[in-house]
């Protein structure tokens, strides 16, 4: 036991830090774990602009309409793609579950709050396509989940109600919220990334930990306790907070290793996968029932 363990953790420390050498890798990540998963509906536009797009992947087998997961992904505010993380769509779309990833307007062409408004027209975009297409997707309440500054835009979008109620959308309409390795708790703008981002922005306006939190959904925080791009105390500071949540943290997982554990081989790790698994069986309780939790395959 302790001999799979140390290699599952050595195996994800090596990949983890390869990934964090430049977003580029992230592509090929993403290729070596789900090469054969395709949007089944790409290039959705939800806005006039370039990058107001998502793609959508739907799960094979169907015997009812798939409630949905939106996936925001990270990158500083400042880059990302949608293509890269078919390997998070596939994860999900196992379980049964709809899942859009979408891009968002990034830094330096906006700043905040635009990124967070995108995320805000994703939710809304989601319902109405749900509505409209009633055999597919479900047009109830979703879950939103994300990883580093993916997981900021789905708690924010829900922790200033002004992001929902801009879109006609509720707190309500959210089951839950999953955030990976996010920065909730990052005032004063010390670093470069959030400082290009938020400018002068107030805390008030920006950070969730000043939010009138009591209207919030249940949420699943996710933390690595060697993390050292966005603080374990972020997560920690937030689950203190807001009304309902599970705060885990994963032991000597770095920043990217809450990202990668969603991955199917090598980097696969329970520790993030049964409490997402948990989460979402009880605040999605009409997905299907196949596990999300599966044995690394050897590659």
């Amino acid at each position: 036991m302790f001999a799979q363990r140390f290699f599952t953790v050595t195996a994800s420390s090596i990949v983890a830090t390869f990934l964090l050498a430049g977003c580029d890798k992230l592509g090929a990540y993403n290729h070596w774990q789900a090469s054969d998963t395709k949007p089944d509906i790409a290039n959705v536009s939800y806005g006039a602009d370039d990058r107001q797009v998502l793609d959508l992947y739907l799960p094979d087998v169907q015997a009812q309409p798939a409630p949905v997961v939106i996936w925001f992904y990270g990158g500083s505010w400042d880059a990302g793609n949608k293509a890269q993380y078919a390997f998070v769509a596939k994860r999900f779309t196992e379980m049964g579950y709809a899942v859009a990833v979408p891009d968002y307007r990034l830094v330096p062409d906006v700043h905040f709050p635009k990124f967070i408004e995108d995320c805000a027209r994703v939710v809304a975009f989601m319902k109405d396509f749900g509505e409209q297409n009633p055999s597919k997707i479900a047009a109830g309440p979703m879950i939103v989940a994300g990883h580093s500054a993916g997981a900021y835009n789905a708690v924010q979008l829900v922790a200033d109600p002004d992001y929902l109620r801009a879109v006609e959308m509720h707190a309500s309409d959210i089951a839950g919220i999953i955030g990976l390795s996010g920065p909730y708790d990052f005032y004063p703008y010390d670093v470069k990334a959030t400082q290009n981002a938020f400018g002068d922005t107030p805390a008030v306006k920006s950070q969730p930990v000043e939010m009138d939190l009591t209207h919030m959904p249940p949420l699943l925080l996710i933390t690595g306790t060697r993390d050292h791009t966005v603080y374990p105390r972020n997560s920690r500071n937030l689950a203190k907070l807001a009304p309902d949540t599970k705060l885990v943290e994963i032991p000597e997982a770095g920043h990217a290793g809450t990202l990668i554990a969603l991955g199917f081989y090598l980097t696969t790790n329970d520790d993030v996968l049964e409490p997402v698994t948990s989460f979402l069986r009880v605040h999605l309780p009409t997905a299907s029932d196949k596990p999300l939790v599966a044995q690394d395959k050897a590659s």
